[in-house]
């Protein structure tokens, strides 16, 4: 998770559970309904991000995340702000986190204009999209907690991955996160 506004969440979340999937019989086998879009775009991993985190899924978390991923997060509203850095490991511990402790509904709200675009800067094949989040909120029994995140930029990007080089099937995960708390 990220400083700022979503680190006040965080606290709250930890400090105040699981995760499951239901079945369904399929030719006698247990098979989990589909619930997550196919990745095969930057728009479906936001999709699939927010359906992740508010299941609290870690399986499902693990497939989003490039692993080559670096996340940042800045807060330029402390007095002495600095750059916290996170890797996949950690956005799996973070949601692993959640899924332990007492919070009863997640709900993480995407816009509803997400913009694509190629930054020139980055490597060839790699996608942004600035600003997908608009805001966070969990609950306990007693208590919900919103942020809404409009003094916030984050900047997603997106890397493709095919199968083999002859593939025409590709499918997206997120390989950078920064958020700027202005």
């Amino acid at each position: 998770m990220r400083p700022a506004s979503f680190l006040a969440v965080l606290i709250v979340a930890l400090a105040t559970g699981g995760c499951g999937r239901d079945k369904v019989l399929v030719g006698g086998t247990p098979t989990p309904p589909r619930i997550y879009p196919l990745l095969v775009n930057p728009y479906s991993v936001m999709d699939a991000l927010s359906t992740a985190y508010e299941r609290r899924d870690t399986t499902e978390i693990k497939l989003l995340y490039d692993d080559a991923y670096q996340g940042s997060s800045i807060d330029q509203t402390d007095p002495a702000p600095a750059v916290l850095t996170f890797f996949k490991a950690d956005e799996v511990k973070h949601v692993a986190a959640l899924a332990r402790a007492p919070i009863l509904n997640v709900t993480l709200m995407l816009s509803i204009n997400m913009t694509r675009f190629n930054d020139p800067a980055d490597p060839p094949g790699w996608t942004t999209i600035v600003n997908p989040i608009t805001s966070l909120e969990m609950s306990d029994s007693s208590t919900t907690w919103r942020v809404d995140i409009p003094n916030e930029m984050m900047e997603f990007k997106f890397v493709p991955h095919t199968s083999n080089p002859t593939s025409v099937d590709t499918t997206w995960k997120i390989v950078r996160w920064t958020e700027i708390k202005n």
